[in-house]
């Protein structure tokens, strides 16, 4: 089995799939159908139900918007994690 190496941390596939879910919950972004890793390609697809959703996700990882696709895809789902819980962990953070 194939792992990336985030920080200190080696993940799975499916381990950074529970990681994007969990992250992408904590911001409302719960309309996902979807999430694939590719470890050994260091990519992530995930599809939404919600366009809304997919452009906001575009957007925390520095994506242009797209006017109708409801699939995210980043070609680096390590630094994507990163910014998901970045962006998590400021939204916690400025409400409590």
């Amino acid at each position: 089995m194939h792992y990336l190496q985030i920080a200190e941390d080696k993940y799975g596939s499916d381990e950074l799939a529970g990681l994007v879910s969990n992250g992408l919950s904590l911001l409302g972004l719960d309309s996902y159908r979807t999430i694939r890793v590719s470890t050994r390609k260091n990519r992530i697809s995930i599809g939404f139900k919600s366009l809304e959703d997919a452009n906001t996700t575009r957007t925390i990882a520095g994506i242009p918007l797209h006017p109708r696709n409801k699939t995210f895809r980043s070609r680096d789902v390590s630094q994507f994690v990163l910014d998901l819980y970045s962006v998590a962990t400021t939204s916690i953070n400025n409400v409590a």
